[in-house]
Formats: structure tokens, sequence, C-alpha cells
């Protein structure tokens, strides 16, 4: 669900009664798009104009679906408004609010209706522009169900007939600035994205199926609690009158194993200071997958909390990092950036021409629709080192290298890369890499090193 079709859906909300019927997936005439009904919803088969309906038998809910044709060639964003403004003037409401999203790659309107009656009649909608045709979802009645049952109902609506597009789920359009980071200062492992200009967020998760995961091969046990410090030292970036190399940060890392509510948890809290100031990251990640569920941020005059919730991705921050995000997560699962991403690779069973891939939260790319992010995880060389971390002793260590894979001809030219250093024995983050092209041309390079016990 969008954030935006979380801020309409102010009306009164009751609970949600069963239907007293199983789910129907349908596929209005003309085949363009299926949606899924509480229970045997009303269809009209009308080829011009199809739609379907349900109504709850007791709350007198009303959820619809219907099809209908363009009759202008104006942009999308025109196409929508005209007929929202007419489906208001219709239907006797006035529009509360609304909110461009996208489906996928299609263009959407969120709405709210309110009655300009004396009547208690209100609707939660979502109209989906799909070439000359428009996909109007629409929950009604003087009540409206629970907004967790608007979303279940909502996010159900599929393209059909068309490959590599299954269940779109719609996301809000950002504002017309980049989204921040949680933080000013990223991990280690925090991919630095190049620069992109805001753009409507789409919600597809992935055309083309990832390589196989590696995060059920995720070993808990190798994750020990305790206490590290880390210096991030950038190189000199390109045309740029810096050193060759400066330092831009120091952060502390401490492991926790704790009980979160019901579950068993590990907590890492990461502190430290940029040239931006200080900032703290507390991640909260599964202790049986080391998956992350929870990401809170505080930097100066900002703050972000993610949360993973019923399988979606929420996000809400204040100040500098004002944001607001809802995302379905898909099957694959998700790790976060910085410790928990480079935390979860040193459990692996690492070993000379290990291969895999992880799905990674990406930040700085939800402005650009894109918020999660594929790497291609290979160990190209493991046994002693010399010069880790600055130590004067060699180390017997993995290497281990993420190479981004983004499916896009001109940036699989110069992807974004990330090399760790992984301890054999202890399992030790030494060493962390980061490379990333720059929109002015030129490689951005960042060395995180863990300092001296």
């Amino acid at each position: 669900m969008s954030v935006g079709l979380s801020l309409l859906c102010g009306a009164a909300a009751a609970a949600e009664p069963s239907p007293g019927g199983s789910p129907q997936r349908v596929t209005p005439a003309g085949g363009l798009f299926s949606i899924e009904f509480p229970a045997a919803p009303t269809c009209d088969a009308n080829a011009d104009e199809p739609s379907c309906h349900y109504v709850y038998p007791t709350e007198g809910w009303v959820l619809s679906a219907s099809l209908s044709k363009v009759t202008s060639s104006e942009p999308p964003a025109k196409s929508l408004q005209k007929y929202l403004d007419s489906s208001a003037e219709d239907g006797s409401f006035r529009i509360a609010r609304q909110e461009a999203t996208r489906v996928g790659d299609l263009p959407a309107l969120d709405y709210r209706f309110e009655s300009t009656d004396e009547s208690a009649y209100g609707a939660v909608g979502r109209l989906v522009l799909i070439g000359t045709r428009i996909v109007a979802i629409e929950v009604g009645g003087e009540t409206l169900p629970s907004e967790e049952a608007i979303q279940r109902f909502m996010n159900t609506f599929r393209l059909e007939g068309q490959p590599g597009k299954s269940e779109a789920v719609a996301s809000s359009a950002p504002e017309p600035q980049p989204i921040p980071e949680p933080s000013a200062a990223p991990g280690p492992t925090q991919p630095t994205a190049t620069p992109q200009p805001a753009q409507a967020s789409s919600a597809s998760i992935q055309s083309d199926p990832p390589p196989s995961s590696i995060t059920a091969r995720m070993q808990a046990s190798l994750l020990k609690p305790g206490k590290l410090q880390y210096q991030s030292i950038q190189e000199k970036l390109p045309g740029e009158g810096m050193p060759w190399s400066f330092s831009v940060g120091t952060a502390k890392r401490i492991i926790q194993r704790k009980r979160d509510k019901k579950r068993d948890a590990l907590i890492i809290i990461e502190t430290g200071r940029t040239q931006a100031g200080t900032f703290e990251h507390r991640f909260w990640l599964d202790a049986k997958t080391l998956l992350p569920y929870r990401w809170t941020s505080r930097s100066p005059g900002a703050s972000t909390r993610l949360e993973v919730i019923d399988g979606f991705l929420r996000a809400e921050g204040k100040g500098a990092g004002a944001v607001k995000f809802n995302q379905h997560l898909g099957d694959t699962p998700l790790l976060f950036p910085g410790a928990p991403l480079e935390l979860a690779l040193s459990t692996l069973p690492l070993a000379p021409g290990f291969t895999g891939s992880v799905r990674v939260l990406d930040p700085e790319g939800m402005a650009a629709g894109k918020p999660f992010s594929t790497w291609r995880v290979s160990v190209p060389f493991a046994g002693p080192v010399t010069g880790l971390a600055r130590l004067k002793k060699d180390v017997t260590s993995y290497k281990v290298e993420l190479l981004e894979s983004t499916g896009e001809k001109e940036l699989e030219k110069a992807p974004r890369k990330i090399i760790l250093w992984i301890e054999s024995e202890a399992r030790r983050v030494l060493q962390v890499e980061t490379e990333a092209p720059m929109s002015r041309g030129g490689i951005r390079s960042v060395q995180t090193i863990q300092a001296q016990r």
C-alpha cells in the first residue's frame, strides 16, 4: 500500500469481518487486469467498460474494480485528474485528498472521496492508467474497512497478458528532491549511489529473477557479541584539490543479544562522527535468520525509522531526513546496508569459488524508484594477507567481492563494487573498500578499516 493511500484512509475504520466465502481472483472482460475479491463478486461483462464489485453483507462496504477508456491523448497526469474530477462530480463527492503514485511502471492516482450532502458515505480508491484505459479500484461505505484490509485489496491488482508484470504494489511519488540517507554517515558497506534526479517511485520489485539468494546459508552462530572501532578514509576525488586520502569519519560498533518483545534479536549499535557531525544507527536483526527488521537513525537535525511489518518495508523520517515510504518486499529476503550486510556476509560458509547474490536496501535509490539493489557475491581468494587494517602481521582472511547487478547496460560498464576482507578464524570484518561511479566521471573510493585493538 502506498504511503499516500495510508494517509488517504482517514475515514472511520471498522474491524474487518469474515466475508463468508473464499477469496476469488477475477479478470474482468477484456483480460487487461485481474484483482482478488474477498469472495465471489458480481461482474458486468460490458466489453467497453467491464466492472466487478463485491458488497459485504452486514457492513455494506463496496469493493469495486472497473475499466474505462481514455477519450483524449492528454498527458497521463491530466487524464487521471480529469477522470477523478468527473467521478467526483457524478457521485456528488468532493475530493478530500489525492496523491500521485505509480504501480510498477504505470502512472496512478490515489484519492479519498467525501460526500457533499448529508450522507456519511465515503470512498478510498486508486486510478491506474494502462495505455488508453483507466482502471478504477475503490472501497466505499458509510464506514471503511481497516487500513490493512484496504491495503490487501488494492495490492492484489495485477496486469495480465504482459510478460514480467506480476503483482504490482503502488508507491507514492517523492518530493522534488532526492531522499537522503537515514544518516549523513554511511556505514562501511552502505552503497554510495550516483546522484539521480527525483522521479516517481516504482514498486515493481524486479522484472528479472535474481541469482540464487545466499541468505539461507547465513550461520547466526558465527556472529558473536562484541565491540569494534572503525575509521573511514576517502581517496582523492577526480579534479579536486585535496590530499590523496583523508579521514571522513570514525565509528564504534557494538553487537548485543537481547529479547525484543517476543523474539530473540541481535542489536547492532553504531555511533560515530563524520564531517557532518555525530550520528547513531541501531539495527535489529532476527537472531535466528540474521534478517534485519528495524533500523533507527539519528544525525544532526534528522531522524529516520525503517521497519519491516507484515511483508512491507515502512519508513518515516523527521527533519532533514523527512521521508515516508511503504514498499512491498516480495519473496526475496532483504538485507540493510552497512553493518547488517557486512556481518551477515561474515557468517557465510566462505571458501574460494563461493558465489551467490543478496538483495540490499538502497535508500538513495528510493527517489529514482529503485529502493532495492541486487549484488553478486563471490570469494576469489582466501589465505594470509599482509597489511590488512594496518596490522603488522599476516592475517588469514577471505576476500569477498560484491558487484552490483542493475540490469542496465549503461551502469553495467561501471557498477558499484564492494570488497570485504574478513578474518577467517574470528570472522571479524577487518577492512572494507567501496567504489562507485560519479555523475561527472571517475570513481569515488572509500576504505574503512578496523582500528587496532
